[in-house]
């Protein structure tokens, strides 16, 4: 069928045919198949009667006849190029042979007095369709003064050639006026509109064509660079393959540096950890030192994601390994503010206007589990306490890991009470301002901390499953925006 379809739109149009040309023939041959299927439906449609009522046809059936006859040759002759004559004919044959030639003919319904003024208002619209009012003007405005006239007069002429007198003829001469207001203003309504409508299209497709040709020069000056293009791609591609092989390689190293996943277990905290890096190395970094019988857990967010999230990263792990070997375990702010000190030294942070910010957000807990404490501090990142069904926050201090417009405020330590049974959630921000949903909005951590109320009481590998599934369901197409990490520990 689109084959068919196809095939009629193209018939008699060449190569050599503008595009406003191509358009006229496709459109013509289109309307001519359409009220060929039409008319054909239509005839069988009355014949089928008149068997069926043993009926004489009528001059109403060969009228059908006949535009089936017309609308074929019209195809006929845009198949030989006759494509003018073929436009012709669609325009003036339809109201010829079916309303005037009947009419003439005494043929004259009284439903005609009400839908024919109606058909010839709309049939007006075909010469609006097909012709153009700048290139062919005078056909134009002659096809529309022809529907225009008897938009007009055709009540007159159904009056003065009817076979039969109708009551609705007295009604019609009573009020012709209100009735040739009403149908001349809806045919100047709706061609104005149509030709309105058509000038702005006009002036569209011409801008559209311009723009065309422009694109046309810049498509052959890009095809005349191709060459440059394609092997510039491949440069590209090969470099691309070294920096990603560079940093796999990168993250290994930073796996090994790392905690092994299950460093937790092996000190007796039942755990897990959820860790995510946007790219192939992370910005996020858990980390665990024991001493003295006790067991210090650290999740971080380093400045950035990526290569340069890892470095922090990497610089924050050897930081925190430094200062829990050489220095006397303290509580943990007095953690904090030694890595921040020493991240501050190593980057040489001034607090100048034009030195980046560079530094990390950080929870960290000293958990003594034959004393039952647990000592907090953190840098911007809280803690998560589910007890009983019921979840604390509790706040860390406002400040990074790094320079800071304070430089002498200190790190808040925040000594709890622990109980069997308790659970403990360290995270960076990834997972709550992960954009996803049916309106891309941040997940937030309401739904966050419902999330882990919700779960908290399921197996550690089904939790860690949960976060995971919820995160990536709710991601869905979006792109990752950060790093994620989220460590549950269950005392």
């Amino acid at each position: 069928m689109p084959n068919l379809w196809n095939y009629i739109s193209n018939l008699g149009s060449t190569d050599k045919s503008n595009l406003f040309r191509k358009r006229e023939i496709a459109l013509s041959n289109q309307l001519n198949f359409i009220m060929l299927i039409t008319m054909c439906l239509l005839l069988l449609t009355t014949i089928t009667a008149l068997l069926l009522t043993n009926d004489t046809i009528y001059i109403g059936t060969l009228r059908i006849f006949v535009l089936v006859v017309i609308n074929f040759l019209n195809l006929v002759a845009a198949r030989f190029r006759y494509t003018k004559i073929s436009t012709l004919s669609l325009i003036f044959a339809p109201p010829i042979v079916f309303l005037i030639w009947p009419t003439l003919m005494g043929y004259v319904e009284e439903e005609s007095y009400t839908y024919y003024p109606y058909a010839l208002i709309a049939a007006s619209i075909i010469p609006q369709l097909l012709l153009m009012p700048d290139k062919q003007k005078y056909l134009y405005w002659f096809s529309l003064l022809f529907y225009f006239f008897l938009v007009i007069f055709i009540d007159r002429i159904m009056i003065r050639f009817e076979s039969d007198s109708f009551l609705i003829v007295d009604r019609i001469r009573e009020f012709y006026p209100f009735y040739k207001i009403a149908h001349v203003g809806i045919f100047l309504f709706s061609n104005a509109s149509i030709y309105y409508l058509r000038k702005q299209n006009i002036r569209f497709e011409d801008s559209l064509n311009q723009q065309n040709h422009i694109l046309d020069l810049k498509n052959k000056e890009l095809t005349m660079q191709k060459g440059k293009i394609l092997k510039q791609k491949e440069i590209i591609e090969q470099k691309s393959k070294d920096i990603t092989s560079s940093i796999q390689y990168a993250s290994r190293i930073q796996t090994a540096v790392l905690p092994p996943i299950n460093y937790l277990t092996e000190w007796g905290i039942d755990n897990f950890i959820l860790y995510k890096p946007k790219e192939i190395v992370s910005g996020d970094f858990y980390w665990g030192f024991k001493k003295q019988n006790k067991i210090v857990v650290a999740a971080a967010d380093c400045t950035g994601h990526g290569v340069p999230g890892a470095f922090m990263s990497m610089l924050g792990h050897a930081l925190l390994d430094e200062i829990l070997n050489n220095n006397e375990l303290g509580n943990a702010a007095s953690i904090l503010n030694l890595l921040r000190n020493e991240v501050i030294s190593t980057l040489r942070q001034k607090g100048m206007v034009e030195e980046t910010r560079d530094g990390m957000d950080i929870s960290l807990c000293i958990i003594d589990k034959e004393s039952g404490k647990l000592d907090f501090a953190g840098a911007n990142n809280p803690l998560y306490l589910i007890r009983d069904s019921s979840l604390s926050i509790v706040q860390a201090d406002r400040m990074p890991i790094g320079i800071y417009y304070e430089p002498d405020r200190l790190f808040t330590n925040k000594t709890l009470e622990i109980k069997k049974g308790d659970w403990l959630y360290l995270f960076s921000d990834g997972y709550a301002d992960q954009f996803g949903g049916r309106k891309r909005k941040k997940f937030m951590y309401g739904p966050f901390q419902q999330l882990l109320l919700e779960n908290h009481n399921k197996p550690i590998d089904l939790q860690k499953e949960l976060l995971d599934r919820t995160f990536e369901k709710w991601k869905g197409a979006n792109e990752q925006i950060d790093d994620v990490l989220v460590m549950g520990l269950h005392l």
